[in-house]
């Protein structure tokens, strides 16, 4: 008798809605009637978190609620889902006055001051009751758009939330590089992120990556899974970083950095839309770093992250565009850029953009680029243990991206230590 074949999980209602309307200004999108009304159904049920509901809830508002929308007004009392003071009231019971009319704001769509939105973080970065409150700001400030200044803020809450082992000063030495790579993971490339680590450290740097449980959407491997499967070397505090240097870096696990960033982890997956925390946990500086690397795969995120990482105070950053989704590898078929920025004698900075050809570097026009479905986490560790132990792999292309990134990356480095005054 041949076996049944496994079935997928039938995704509930609710999250189908986040994922409608919980896009952005200019992605969401309005539900059918058929979806409002299962929504409907399994609010009335009780299925639901105090996150997924008010993020659902507050995207929905921003978005305008549809004529095929109309029969989620049942879900409150009348006139709550034309009014943002009373929708905030219903969604976050539980929270103070205070953030109740920051949220209220937020469904507004009013850009926050650095004070409130300072405020608000440090209530999100909380064990106060209040998840209601949580998802409903996570899910406003993304379809939104998050201000400079509001990232700052926010920024400076996580900071603050970093323990005590990371707080202690770090020794002495050669200049610290930070690689900041997205926290969801890779759905069609094997990550090459301790391999660059390697290389950059043999060319007089320390090299550490933060690293944390995947909040998805995308719920894939992620450099998390590849390190801990790995067994690579992580730091316990600080006065670890010295010059006695590890085989593919140093690592910093969010849950032993900072308990409450883990935490939101979870929320996330009841969010599911990527809120704030994903652009900036990445820039969260537990060893005061000198330069920053990152990558920016949209756009309109390029200039944002370079504005971020200025502000977040790192003398020297680097922000790789047009790079592979994800990571902050570089692709084969098509330049990357990389927007480098350094610090002067006076708080400004210095800005250059370097295009790195990987044809040219390759000396090769590779015809296309392999896109893999779910790559195995076992396959991408053996391939990176087998790069660190001998040089190279039996995938060329695994080898090539290695070169490519770690050739690029470096020319952005030693422009930015050239260019850097830590003042």
């Amino acid at each position: 008798m041949t076996p049944l074949a496994p079935t997928t999980p039938i995704e509930s209602a609710l999250r189908r809605g986040i994922k409608a309307v919980g896009i952005g200004k200019k992605g969401s999108r309005s539900l059918t009637r058929e979806l409002a009304g299962e929504i409907l159904a399994e609010l009335q049920k009780g299925e639901f978190t105090p996150a997924s509901r008010a993020a659902f809830f507050a995207a929905l508002f921003i978005k305008g609620v549809s004529e095929d929308e109309q029969v989620l007004t049942d879900h409150f009392p009348s006139g709550t889902l034309s009014n943002a003071a009373k929708l905030s009231e219903s969604l976050c019971g539980e929270a103070t006055p205070y953030i109740k009319d920051l949220c209220t704001q937020l469904l507004e769509q009013k850009e926050l001051s650095a004070a409130d939105a300072y405020r608000l973080g440090q209530f999100l970065l909380s064990t106060e009751k209040g998840d209601g409150a949580r998802g409903l700001a996570a899910i406003a400030l993304r379809v939104r758009y998050e201000t400079i200044e509001e990232y700052l803020s926010l920024l400076k809450n996580i900071n603050e939330t970093i323990g005590p082992d990371f707080r202690s000063p770090v020794p002495s030495g050669t200049p610290i590089i930070q690689l900041a790579e997205p926290f969801d993971g890779v759905d069609h490339n094997y990550m090459i992120t301790p391999c660059l680590a390697d290389f950059l450290q043999k060319h007089n740097t320390r090299v550490i990556t933060l690293i944390g449980r995947n909040s998805g959407p995308k719920l894939v491997n992620n450099l998390y899974d590849l390190v801990y499967k790995m067994g690579l070397q992580f730091l316990k505090n600080n006065t670890d970083l010295t010059e006695q240097k590890t085989v593919g870096g140093f690592y910093i696990d969010q849950k032993n950095m900072s308990a409450i960033l883990d935490r939101w982890v979870d929320l996330r997956h009841e969010i599911i839309k990527r809120p704030f925390l994903a652009t900036l946990e990445k820039f969260a500086n537990p060893c005061n770093a000198d330069i920053i690397v990152t990558s920016a795969f949209h756009g309109v995120y390029g200039d944002k992250m370079a504005a971020i990482a200025e502000g977040a105070g790192f003398p020297g950053s680097i922000v790789v565009r047009n790079g592979v989704e994800g990571t902050i590898a570089f692709p084969l078929t098509r330049p990357a850029k990389l927007l480098c920025s350094a610090r002067q004698s006076d708080g400004s900075y210095l800005h250059k953009e370097i295009v790195f050809n990987a044809a040219e570097f390759l000396k090769a026009e590779l015809p296309f680029e392999e896109k893999l479905d779910n790559p195995s986490l076992d396959i991408n560790v053996h391939l990176v243990k087998q790069f660190l132990h001998y040089g190279r792999t039996e995938n060329m292309e695994f080898d090539r991206r290695i070169a490519v990134t770690c050739a690029g990356i470096q020319l952005g480095i030693d422009w930015i230590l050239k260019k850097i005054n830590k003042g």
